[in-house]
């Protein structure tokens, strides 16, 4: 599996606060009910074996814990799954330090530290007027977790591609290049965590400079399975191409058009994306309001496994910040 690489600066908002860094499946954070017994009977066997019957062990479990589950992405309460997740997270890295290059718990842990980290990016948002340091320290803290969820997916990437984000660094297309649909999953997640630490910590010029990285990441997503959850590096894009040095509000406009192409189902995500990423900075306020009319008229039980990131999404399109900004003296012309 992979790595990124480098760009420059225009930007104390390079990406989106919400929209950029969105994980479009919650999923992964993981259901514990279907593995109970297995995991009593193997962490019995993991405490009176020796190293090796040990690493099986783990093994098993995690294969176990590292299979899909809705448990958490079908759930209406983003407080609750926030509260939830932690332990989880623990648990994966107790597991990931007897065995390391587990690619399904590297990936499942990866997924769940940048979920963890967005919604407690999400809380900072909606709490931001009313106490912007309790805002301010939730936000450094998300930056930490998503890094860590970075570094995750970096190390899934690498167990394939030695040295991934050293060679990204230095050569980014023929980096890339070598990666295949195998490394889907860690070059999406990978790329989606790196944002996100971006969009919480936007002032750290070091994580700017990451920028290109970030969508060598995602473009290689597109290419070799653009398909991958429904679309959701087309919906990333969305973000990125409106918000990042030199981007592009017509190929933000043209993934909006592809990400809902793909869906499976509506997401209120895909909307907010090019409400906040294009329509705000525009000053189409028509097109704003439009975009989230039809993000909060999404109904969250249509697909159960969207559920949580569709009410996630929701709240944020009931309080987009800096709505006020759109202004309706001056709005651009709409396309």
């Amino acid at each position: 599996m992979q790595r990124p690489r480098e760009e420059t600066q225009d930007a104390m908002e390079p990406l989106g606060k919400r929209s950029a860094a969105m994980p479009v499946s919650l999923s992964g954070l993981r259901s514990r009910g279907r593995a109970a017994g297995l995991l009593a009977g193997l962490l019995a066997v993991a405490v009176l074996s020796g190293c090796s019957v040990k690493r099986l062990a783990v093994d098993l479990m995690g294969n176990a814990l590292a299979g899909d589950s809705d448990v958490f992405s079908s759930d209406d309460d983003p407080e609750l799954v926030r509260e939830a997740i932690p332990f989880g997270l623990k648990t994966y890295e107790s597991l990931l330090a007897i065995s390391p290059d587990h690619q399904g718990l590297l990936l499942s842990t990866a997924k769940g530290f940048t979920a963890y980290a967005y919604l407690l990016q999400d809380e900072a948002d909606r709490i931001d007027e009313q106490d912007f340091s309790r805002a301010r320290q939730l936000r450094a803290r998300a930056k930490r977790l998503y890094l860590r969820g970075r570094n995750y997916a970096i190390r899934g990437l690498e167990l394939a591609h030695p040295k991934f984000v050293a060679r990204l660094r230095r050569d980014q297309d023929s980096t890339v290049a070598e990666t295949s649909g195998q490394d889907v999953p860690f070059l999406y997640w990978a790329a989606a965590s790196w944002a996100g630490a971006l969009s919480a910590g936007s002032d750290d010029l070091t994580l700017v400079s990451d920028i290109p990285l970030i969508g060598a990441l995602v473009r290689r997503v597109v290419e070799v399975n653009e398909g991958y959850e429904a679309g959701a590096a087309h919906e990333f894009l969305v973000s990125y191409e409106a918000r990042r040095p030199g981007g592009s509000a017509d190929r933000a406009r043209e993934h909006f058009r592809r990400a809902l192409e793909l869906a499976d189902a509506p997401r209120a995500s895909v909307y907010l994306a090019l409400a906040e990423g294009v329509s705000m900075p525009e000053q189409n306020l028509n097109e704003f309001k439009e975009l989230l009319a039809t993000a909060l008229a999404v109904d969250p039980d249509r697909e159960p496994n969207l559920r949580l990131a569709n009410v996630v999404a929701q709240q944020a399109s009931a309080s987009p910040p800096c709505s006020s900004s759109v202004n309706r003296s001056s709005p651009r012309p709409s396309n």
